[in-house]
C-alpha cells in the first residue's frame, strides 16, 4: 500500500472517531473539507468495486422441476424454460460455469 493511502485511511479514521464535524475536524488537522470529502468517497467507491466484484452464489428454489434420465445416460434437468443435459462423466467446471450463467439470467 502506498504511504499517500495509508496516511489517509488513518486520518479518515481519526475523523470517524473524534465526533467532531467534518468542517471542525479539517479546522484542527489544516486540512479542507473537499480533500476529506474526495478520499472518503474514493475509499468507499473502491470498497463497493472489490465487493461487487466477488462471485456470489445464490440458491435456486425452482416452482416445478424435472429430473429423467434418458437411454443414452445422460441426466436432464428442467427448471422453469431452462434444460440442462449434463451426460455421464461431465466437466464440473463447465456444469458450475451453465449454472452461474443460468443465475445471471435471472
Amino acid at each position: 500500500m502506498n504511504d499517500k493511502r495509508e496516511i489517509w485511511i488513518k486520518r479518515i479514521q481519526d475523523y470517524k472517531s473524534s465526533g467532531l464535524t467534518a468542517a471542525k475536524w479539517c479546522e484542527k488537522n489544516g486540512l479542507t473539507v473537499h480533500a476529506l470529502r474526495y478520499r472518503i468517497h474514493k475509499f468507499n467507491k473502491e470498497k463497493k468495486q472489490e465487493e461487487s466484484n466477488q462471485t456470489q452464489w445464490a440458491s435456486v428454489l425452482p416452482t416445478k422441476s424435472e429430473i429423467t434420465l434418458d437411454d443414452s445416460r445422460s441426466l436432464k434437468v428442467t427448471i422453469g424454460h431452462s434444460t440442462i443435459e449434463v451426460p455421464k462423466g461431465f466437466d464440473p467446471t463447465t456444469f458450475e460455469s451453465v449454472v452461474r450463467i443460468l443465475k445471471e439470467q435471472c
